[in-house]
């Protein structure tokens, strides 16, 4: 039995949908400073990283994800010069890499 957390079209169907909607609110009451550089830790399916791309006007976004088929789905949606997304977790990661850390 595969775990459904792990199949991206299932967890961003179920998961994602509310995630981006909380995602909103959360930004808008965050009010960050915009041009940021901004890292997201367990990015998931992009919910938060979509609304830091559209609301804060970071300088730019790294999604991180221990998930490689969450990454790939990610990746394959969220088109923005100033995102990058790739595999692993926050423990790796350099201690300078952002000015924002968020989890979503």
């Amino acid at each position: 039995m595969s775990d459904v957390w792990a199949v991206s079209d299932s967890y961003e169907s179920y998961v994602g949908r509310w995630s981006r909607l909380v995602a909103s609110v959360f930004v808008d009451w965050f009010a960050p400073p915009h041009r940021q550089r901004w890292l997201d830790v367990g990015c998931g399916t992009g919910a938060l990283t979509s609304q830091i791309l559209a609301r804060c006007e970071p300088l730019s976004v790294l999604g991180v994800d221990p998930s490689e088929q969450f990454i790939r789905w990610t990746s394959a949606r969220v088109h923005d010069q100033r995102v990058h997304f790739t595999i692993g977790d926050a423990t790796g990661l350099p201690l300078q890499i952002a000015d924002i850390v968020v989890s979503g």
